[in-house]
């Protein structure tokens, strides 16, 4: 009996809105600062959360908006500028391409991804899809999936 999954790598990925359970508390908190000069903060559960929001920002764009280099503050200095959790709110607990993706590779060819897309939402039904990153399984259709690509339309969709 087959398993009714999509398996991708990086097409799509949906970003869990809590730090996974096996996230490294350390690195959390030292992504959790305001600014790399800063200190290292206490261990709550609000640092921790503020540190994932901030490494699924990091992983998912090249240079994430509110991530700014701070030369007053010295040398490599990074600040985060207010905004930063109002952009984590609208990457996570959503299906959709990573930005990184979209702009790397799906931007080369947006017709032959659509093709693609067309293709994978026609032929398989379904019922779950399991990417290589973040949350896994999704439960999602055909229609989810083709839905999450939306953007090759129509570039203002996020």
């Amino acid at each position: 009996r087959g398993s009714r999954s999509l398996i991708v790598t990086d097409a799509l990925a949906r970003v869990p809105i809590e730090a996974p359970p096996l996230s490294d508390p350390a690195r959390l908190l030292l992504v959790s600062k305001r600014s790399t000069a800063d200190p290292q903060p206490a261990d709550t559960p609000e640092a921790r959360q503020a540190g994932w929001e901030k490494t699924a920002l990091l992983v998912s764009f090249f240079f994430p908006e509110h991530e700014e280099a701070d030369p007053a503050a010295g040398l490599g200095v990074v600040t985060w500028t207010e905004g930063w959790h109002d952009n984590f709110r609208a990457l996570a607990g959503r299906l959709l391409v990573p930005p990184v993706v979209r702009t790397l590779l799906y931007a080369q060819d947006p017709a032959a991804v659509r093709r693609w897309v067309d293709a994978v939402a026609r032929r398989w039904q379904f019922e779950q899809i399991v990417p290589a990153h973040f949350e896994a399984p999704i439960r999602a259709s055909p229609s989810e999936f083709a839905r999450a690509f939306a953007f090759l339309e129509d570039e203002r969709i996020d």
